[in-house]
This record gives structure tokens, C-alpha cells and sequence, in this order.
């Protein structure tokens, strides 16, 4: 059978031989489906997009270091404990006399207890003068304990008045000058004199050291 179908527009016109008319019918309303919206593309979209291009091409990746030695380890030092110096302890002396009225009364003399004959007669009427008796005073012999300075001596007998016959202010390490005026170190009156046994054969010492004592009473 021959094949009817054609699409030859003269054959066509020979079996649509009715007139075909188009009319827009206003009645009919389309209407879209949803609300159209308008697409926004921000302005800072290409921006951003550009920075973090100029970000990424800054960006420089710093290899690692690789060490070839491998590191030392010191030891630590221990640690020092904190030594705290212990008080030295009081030095104790052997004198004459009670103290009582806190008067030290130096001598130096390496071959008697406190001085020759002459020399313990003229301590006796020196402290008559001012008015002590044995147990007020204390007589210590320097020459027992050379090297003893004030400090040792002031911690021990705590002394108001010091009477220093033949020992010097250089042995008891004073900072001080002796001018033939009594000298008040703190709250000491300190009066410095000859050795005992030269002292009764001076007399312009003795006379010196009359007016000192008559100012100590």
C-alpha cells in the first residue's frame, strides 16, 4: 500500500479545503504563575571576589625549618637554700666588782691582776672620788682579752660611765679622738687616761683627769 502520509503543501490544500481564522478572544486572561522577582547581583560580589584573590596571592607559605642538631639540655642548678647567720654568742668576761651602777672601769696590765702597788692604790682614791664603791663598778683587765672592741664590751656590761686607763680607742675599734674632753659615744661618757701605774707619776694627767671625774659625779 502506498504511503499516505505527505507533507507537500499543495497536497495538503487538496484535503483542508475550509478557511482557517484566527481570533483573539480578549475574554480569556492568562494569567503567570507566581511573582516574578528581579535578580540582584551585588556590586560587591566582584569586589570581594578580586580581595580575596589579591589575599590569596600575598599569602606566602614559609616552610618549615628543619634543625640538624638536636638541641641541648643543660642541667639545672639546684637550688641554694637561704643560710641565715646565727647571732654569735655574748663573750663572757671575768671582772672585778658587782656593776651595779654600770661604771667599767679598763686596765692594762699584763703582769698583775689590775695594776702594780701604786698603781690599785690610786684606783682606790679615784673611785672614792666619785663616790662608788666595789659593787657598783666593774674592773676588767683588757690585757685578758686584746682584741675586744666596744661593741663586745658595751653588749656585755651595758656601762653608763667607762673609764679606760692605758687602753687605747684604736684597740676598742672607736671611731673617735680623744681631745682631753670626755667623749659621750651614745650613751656612754667614755674618759680616756695613762696606764694606772704611769698615771700616779703624772701629774698634770692626774690633774686632767680630777676635773673629768668631778663632772661624773
Amino acid at each position: 500500500m502506498e504511503n499516505q502520509v505527505t507533507n507537500n503543501a499543495n497536497a495538503l490544500r487538496l484535503f483542508f479545503t475550509d478557511e482557517v481564522f484566527v481570533v483573539k478572544d480578549e475574554s480569556v486572561e492568562i494569567r503567570l504563575l507566581g511573582n516574578p522577582e528581579r535578580v540582584f547581583v551585588p556590586e560587591n560580589v566582584s569586589a570581594a571576589e578580586e580581595k580575596e584573590t589579591v589575599l590569596k596571592a600575598e599569602t606566602i607559605q614559609i616552610p618549615a625549618i628543619k634543625t640538624t642538631q638536636t638541641p641541648k639540655i643543660y642541667p639545672q642548678a639546684p637550688e641554694i637554700p637561704h643560710i641565715v647567720a646565727e647571732p654569735l654568742p655574748e663573750k663572757a668576761f671575768k671582772f672585778l666588782g658587782g656593776n651595779k651602777k654600770s661604771v667599767l672601769i679598763l686596765v692594762n696590765d699584763q703582769q698583775h691582776d689590775v695594776s702594780t702597788e701604786q698603781g690599785r692604790e690610786l684606783l682606790r682614791k679615784i673611785v672614792k672620788a666619785v663616790d662608788l664603791g666595789t659593787p657598783d663598778f666593774a674592773v676588767l683587765n683588757y690585757a685578758n682579752y686584746r682584741g675586744t672592741d666596744y661593741i663586745e664590751l658595751q653588749r656585755f656590761f651595758k656601762p653608763v660611765i667607762m673609764l679606760s686607763f692605758g687602753v687605747e680607742i684604736a684597740e676598742l675599734k672607736l671611731n673617735l679622738t680623744w681631745q682631753n674632753e670626755i667623749i659621750i659615744h651614745e650613751n656612754t661618757k667614755i674618759i680616756f687616761a695613762p696606764n694606772l701605774h704611769h698615771l700616779d707619776s703624772d701629774l698634770t694627767a692626774k690633774k686632767t683627769l680630777w676635773g673629768h671625774l668631778q663632772k661624773i659625779k
